[in-house]
């Protein structure tokens, strides 16, 4: 018998003694060895019962088969890092790009930066960095279930899902709450972009279930905004308007006007706009299609954002800032080198403006379902008490007069072609 049971049969037995000591009749020798003996009896019977139990659903179970899988015992030698990969990397590196969307040199370049961080230590033979980088690479590149990348590099799921969790989580940069109106669960990503497609903040994890219009309020970004605290530049002097213009933020109008943030004006019911407010809506659009097309391109080259994937809110929230890191990643490695040998943002892949000013759609377009093309939907209006600016609350009125003002002064032919 083991020492538990025996514990639990002196407990059983100090219990009864205890409960007959306090009504005054404690117990006698013949009933003290009677008592234990029932106690040691029934105690057996239950020990037995467990152990013919536990015998029962043991012969039920269907013994393991084998410990790893004969699909996957070849890894080294049909897995997709030992046999696709090398052959695309020495001869064919177009299709390494298409297959990873990465170029080798660049995937090189981010394994030496990212291989401290995931190579895993242990006595047997452990997946290299390498390796591990390309499954998630991947992953994020064409969208494929975790069940397929399991076929192809020839690793469990359970091994691939732990490897993309751990991974992701390594770049630089980086339930029910979760429900949108599209009826699936979603996290929204709140991203600023510059003029060269390249996202300066990225705030991934609002909950999908949230509207839009208050997303930037409640971001870090938002918060860094409204308090003055982001470091913007100082104001410039405009000698053709004789006057001083802040650098400012473009959205669209369900963003609340500020002296760093500019939005449309709105249309008036009763008449049309004037043709320097409709000058400054149009010029303004010009530039916000810098932003759709950064998403855009984002959505293209990584086809993991533009599917529905069953993944943890950690995992949703690595994967969108990793590929938001590779994004930015690319973009900087080509900007040094002639626009024709760009592989990531070839010439005409984002938006084009010809010498008249009329639009030439760019390749991501026909990437990207017709449904996904307007990254920006329309947001909900909201309105912010000008008391919470700190500033003038006529200020910000004045700069956007300011600015449409300057687009005057200064015009592109073509946006007189434009139908006010």
């Amino acid at each position: 018998m083991s020492r538990p049971h025996i514990r639990k049969l002196v407990r059983y037995y100090c219990l009864l003694d205890a409960e007959l000591n306090r009504k005054g009749r404690p117990f006698t020798e013949e009933e003290e060895r009677y008592i234990k003996r029932i106690i040691a009896y029934n105690l057996c019977r239950r020990l037995r019962s467990h152990a013919r139990q536990h015998a029962r659903l043991a012969s039920r179970r269907q013994p393991r088969r084998w410990h790893v899988r004969p699909i996957f015992q070849d890894r080294e030698i049909y897995g997709a890092w030992f046999s696709l990969v090398p052959v695309m990397r020495e001869s064919d590196p177009d299709e390494f790009f298409r297959f990873f969307r990465m170029t080798p040199d660049c995937f090189d370049w981010l394994l030496q930066q990212v291989e401290p961080f995931i190579t895993k230590k242990s006595n047997r033979k452990s997946i290299s960095a390498g390796e591990r980088l390309a499954i998630t690479l991947r992953y994020l590149a064409s969208g494929d279930s975790q069940s397929s990348l399991s076929y192809l590099f020839r690793l469990s799921n359970q091994t691939i899902s732990k490897i993309v969790t751990e991974t992701t989580a390594k770049f630089p940069m980086r339930g029910s709450e979760f429900y949108n109106y599209k009826g699936t669960h979603s996290i929204i990503l709140f991203a600023v972009a510059d003029a060269k497609y390249r996202f300066i903040v990225a705030d991934a994890g609002a909950k999908g279930r949230e509207a839009d219009s208050g997303v930037f309020d409640r971001s870090t970004f938002g918060n860094l905004f409204y308090s003055h605290s982001l470091r913007l530049p100082p104001l410039v002097y405009h000698e053709t308007i004789d006057s001083l213009l802040p650098f400012v933020f473009v959205g669209d109008d369900a963003f609340p006007l500020n002296e760093h943030l500019m939005k449309p004006y709105d249309p008036d019911e009763r008449d049309e706009l004037p043709v320097e407010r409709a000058v400054f809506n149009y010029r303004l659009s010009k530039a916000r299609r810098v932003v759709e097309n950064t998403f855009g391109i984002l959505s293209a080259r990584f086809r993991i954002l533009r599917r529905s994937a069953i993944v943890s809110e950690t995992l949703g929230q690595n994967i969108i800032l990793s590929t938001c890191a590779l994004h930015n990643l690319h973009l900087m490695r080509e900007d040094s080198i002639p626009p024709k040998q760009r592989v990531y943002l070839p010439p005409g892949f984002a938006d084009t403006f010809r010498a008249n000013g009329k639009l030439k759609a760019g390749r991501w377009r026909n990437k990207v379902p017709s449904l996904e093309r307007t990254i920006f939907r329309r947001l909900v209006r909201q309105e912010i008490p000008t008391a919470a600016w700190g500033i003038n609350p006529l200020y910000p009125t004045l700069v956007r007069e300011d600015f449409a003002e300057l687009f005057i002064a200064h015009p592109v032919p073509w946006q007189w072609d434009e139908p006010m």
